[in-house]
């Protein structure tokens, strides 16, 4: 009996927390935050507004702390009013870990701002004009003791401490309050020194120190030299040196988890180890929590020119942008060959196309969100847009874009990893269409049209999730170009599809978010990225007109500054313009825009080109929606940078 209540009484315990679990939980400790205590859950476009918290008079007691200590105020904004986001708390976590972990923004931020944490409700937006689309979050907002916004870094989509510090250290020396903030003294030390020139940008200087091997490792990573920074960081036994070896295993292809546990288990106070934990823990969507796991940490640091306002760096050419683009691609690849660092999972609509497939599979009780079962489509997609993205700008790097393709092709030739029950299914095959068009392998491009042929329902539509234009548009002109490229494409497929985009259109052209009869129609300005697309697949098929085809492109720039507003969104935030169809929309748009004549043809490309040139990170990548990942925008940007070239 004893036994018996022991066990039970056992049974009614918490379960123990992780020792990985619990140093994750100590991120960002070494910052003495005020803080509204919000915690954003994810996977919800709810934001985290607890009624009983009064923000503004939190705002007003830190704006006090700001005027006793003379200093000024660093709000930190991790959520802000509307349902734009609902994987914030992905954003949020990247920049506890990556950033305000660091020891060195810690103390930077300590010493010189008074720190607030806090997510903004419609009282606090209404008093300091903090809303959504002007900022959008992660932001970090400086304020005066008075209140007044002296400068904001909002869309932080690349996450490096150094950059952040030394943003951070630009507003101080412009807005800080006389003798309120002192730079670091110039010190006789090399490490110091070091030091100061890692947090400069300045790797090959700090080569010609006489430092520690620690800080020349670091500098070797810092300028990709892998193998060098490998052999002096692998002697390495401090916390730092063994992050930093992480990071070289990450962007070399190999999986650090052993560096991570070792990290954690020799030194559990270190804030070095509470980084690693971060990736060991996984998070709601199954997937590793830490930002180095999904190509966000960034260790190659170009220093912010000025006082930055975001982590957009626009590029002066198309080649310069491309040069640092297929760079990130070749470091993001994994050594199964893929790209997989997309965070993507679906919702209620997720939930229902797997019902439609799968009657009668589903546990009762069956959680919307997440729904992880496509993620082998969304691998397989995106796997194939960076190989066909390489395969296009080959000779911007001829030996090390042939060892990633012929790592990419093994994977691409498996069909057995395409699910055709799960969403994706549709673009997992176009993608692969698409890479082996440009390949001319026509008997692997046969195999996936009967595969597609298989997919596309008996209205004629494909569906990502559901059945609707914009996916079929996009198989239809993958069809069409497998097609010229000698692949078997029946005929009747192309005029199946033909007759499901025509029950979608509208007299104007415009094409409705999906396929439901008795619906209100879409708006123009809300169908923009799947009329011209739409427009050409038709056109393609025999159907429609090149002034149809053109009419859709002038919609398009008609209403792009919409979609441009949304970019860094990962939900529906204006109406239907959402951030995950912002390359989507730009690629097929420009394949639309590249069948006109001339010269509407060039007018159109030199948009684009400027529009491209605008939006890459400073680390050299693209990203729409942050849950589809730097690997899926890095890769469709550079189907675009050839293709304006």
């Amino acid at each position: 009996m004893r036994i018996a209540l022991s066990v039970a009484a056992l049974l009614l315990l918490p379960p123990q927390e992780s020792p990985e679990l619990a140093l994750f939980r100590k991120c960002d400790c070494r910052i003495p935050w005020l803080t509204d205590g919000a915690e954003i859950a994810d996977g919800t476009p709810k934001p985290p507004i607890d009624p009983g918290v009064d923000r503004l008079h939190l705002l007003e007691t830190a704006k006090a702390l700001a005027r006793e200590q003379h200093r000024l105020l660093l709000w930190y904004c991790m959520r802000l009013p509307g349902t734009h986001t609902y994987r914030a708390a992905v954003l949020d976590t990247y920049m506890r870990v990556a950033i305000f972990t660091d020891p060195g923004v810690a103390e930077l931020v300590a010493s010189s701002f008074v720190p607030l944490r806090m997510a903004c409700d419609e009282k606090t937006s209404a008093a300091t004009g903090v809303r959504f689309p002007d900022r959008i979050e992660p932001a970090l907002i400086v304020m005066t003791s008075e209140g007044q916004i002296v400068h904001t870094i909002d869309r932080i989509r690349t996450f490096n401490a150094d950059w952040i510090r030394a943003a951070l250290v630009a507003v101080l020396r412009k807005h800080a309050p006389a003798g309120s903030f002192r730079e670091d003294e110039e010190s006789s030390s090399p490490d110091r020194k070091a030091i100061a020139l890692r947090r400069a940008g300045r790797f090959r200087d700090v080569l010609d120190l006489p430092c520690a091997p620690l800080h020349k490792g670091i500098a070797h990573l810092g300028l990709r030299e892998f193998d060098r920074a490998r052999s002096i960081l692998e002697k390495e036994t401090s916390p730092e040196g063994l992050y930093h070896l992480s990071a070289t295993e990450w962007w070399t292809g190999k999986d650090p988890e052993r560096t991570w546990r070792r990290l954690v288990e020799n030194h559990p106070d270190s804030p070095w180890a509470w980084k690693a934990a971060a990736h060991l823990v996984l998070g709601r969507d199954g997937l590793r929590h830490g930002p180095m796991a999904h190509n966000f940490e960034d260790f190659f640091l170009q220093p912010p020119d000025g006082l930055p306002t975001s982590t957009r760096s626009p590029a002066r050419t198309v080649d310069d942008a491309a040069a640092r683009a297929v760079d990130f691609l070749l470091r993001a690849q994994r050594a199964d060959g893929t790209w997989n660092d997309s965070r993507y999972c679906y919702g209620w609509a997720g939930y229902m196309i797997r019902r439609r497939t799968q009657e009668g599979l589903l546990a009762p009780g069956y959680t919307s969100w997440p729904d992880t079962n496509h993620r082998p489509n969304v691998f397989m997609a995106m796997t194939a847009i960076a190989a066909r993205a390489l395969l296009e700008w080959r000779d911007a790097a001829p030996a090390r874009v042939e060892e990633a393709l012929a790592r990419a092709e093994s994977f691409l030739r498996r069909d057995d990893v395409v699910l055709p029950g799960e969403c994706e299914a549709c673009y997992s095959q176009a993608y692969r269409l698409l890479y082996f068009e440009g390949t001319k392998d026509v008997p692997q491009m046969n195999r996936i049209v009967h595969r597609l042929r298989e997919l596309q329902d008996r209205d004629g539509f494909w569906g990502h999730e559901y059945p609707s234009a914009f996916a079929t548009a996009a198989v239809v002109r993958c069809l069409a170009l497998a097609k010229r490229a000698g692949a078997d494409v029946p005929e009747s497929m192309l005029q199946r599809a033909a007759d499901a985009l025509q029950k979608t259109r509208h007299p104007d052209g415009r094409q409705d978010y999906r396929h439901e009869p008795g619906k209100p129609p879409s708006s123009e300005r809300n169908s923009l990225g799947r009329t011209a697309s739409s427009e050409l697949a038709l056109f393609d098929c025999g159907r429609g007109s090149a002034s149809d085809v053109s009419a859709g492109v002038d919609v398009y720039w008609k209403h792009l500054s919409l979609l441009e507003a949304v970019r860094t969104c990962d939900n529906h935030a204006d109406q239907e313009l959402a951030g995950f169809f912002y390359f989507n929309s730009v690629f097929h748009t420009l394949e639309a825009a590249r069948t006109l004549p001339e010269p509407f043809r060039d007018a159109h490309l030199a948009k684009f080109r400027a529009q491209i040139l605008a939006i890459p990170e400073w680390d050299g990548s693209f990203i729409d929606s942050h849950e589809l990942g730097k690997s899926y925008g890095t890769a469709m940007a550079l189907l675009i940078l050839r293709r304006v070239r």
